[in-house]
């Protein structure tokens, strides 16, 4: 898969690797099986539209209901999970847009309103990233239907400024559903979330259960179990998710050594660090950061 990293600490560890497009299109994927989804991150923007299936996203330490008419709206190298149980009889089907910020922008720098908005989803945060399609629906899914044209033809030279043409105009009809507010509704408070926020505030620290269970006021076992019921994975594996992902933001944007920062996101023991930074990425430590200066 392109652009994407994958976290799972089991004996098949995922590695990504990069495409030279600039940008992917998987047009209206449908999924019939239930999978196991791992916490992961995008090197790029992700639009992710719902034709059908019901499921839930954990994206920053909430977790969202998602269905049909759901557009999600992820930042490059944002932390999030996705889940849906599907049957033959309930499939999950999707478009799933990923694009790299950087070859989209001299396209877009002419129409400053929605160069404004794409600079939002780029570098800095929107305060709703979970969004319902309105009555407008129709418009939208014939602008998909005609990307996916393009990218079935792909002529990378001749074809960029017409994508980035399409894009821009999902940024013009996803800005509009901005404004009208959020679609995916927020739970109140679960466990899962009071543990990630807590993961948020403790990563960098050496990790312990009992003081997890002791400030939630819950057994080791029942917390435990309810964060995997609640997020379908382990609090071992998001709290790994969390620290590797700042490592990433780490290296990209701090001249401290490797291993200063494997201690600061904490994973003090170098060796481990750059094992499990590679496992988990693809690469080794010094390799990404040499891979993805600006």
């Amino acid at each position: 898969m392109t652009n994407v990293h994958r976290i799972d600490i089991g004996p098949k560890a995922y590695h990504p690797f990069y495409s030279n497009k600039p940008l992917r299109l998987r047009y209206r994927v449908v999924t019939t099986e239930t999978t196991p989804i791992y916490y992961h991150y995008h090197k790029g923007v992700e639009i992710l539209f719902i034709h059908q299936g019901q499921g839930n996203l954990t994206l920053n330490r909430k977790i969202y209901d998602l269905e049909s008419g759901c557009v999600v709206v992820l930042h490059p190298f944002q932390l999030h999970r996705i889940q849906f149980h599907t049957s033959p009889l309930c499939p999950y089907e999707r478009t799933v847009l990923n694009f790299e910020p950087s070859a989209i922008a001299p396209f877009l720098q002419q129409f400053p309103v929605l160069y404004r908005f794409f600079e939002q989803l780029w570098r800095e945060q929107l305060p709703n990233q979970v969004f319902r399609m309105d009555r407008n629906q129709a418009y939208i899914l014939g602008v998909l239907e005609r990307f996916h044209d393009l990218i079935t033809g792909w002529k990378e030279d001749e074809d960029l400024e017409a994508a980035s043409v399409l894009i821009l105009n999902i940024l013009d009809y996803l800005k509009s559903l901005h404004i009208k507010g959020i679609g995916g509704a927020a739970r109140p408070e679960s466990h899962a979330e009071k543990i990630m926020n807590w993961v948020e505030a403790h990563y960098p620290e050496p990790f312990d259960l009992s003081r997890l269970a002791k400030e939630l006021h819950l057994s080791k076992h029942h917390i435990s179990h309810l964060f995997q019921s609640e997020t379908g994975s382990s609090i071992t594996e998001y709290l790994i998710a969390r620290r590797i992902r700042q490592a990433c933001w780490l290296l990209k944007t701090e001249a401290k050594s490797v291993e200063q920062i494997g201690a600061l996101v904490g994973i003090p023991n170098f060796p481990y660090f750059c094992r499990l930074f590679k496992k988990i990425t693809g690469f080794t430590p010094l390799h990404f950061r040499k891979s993805h200066l600006n």
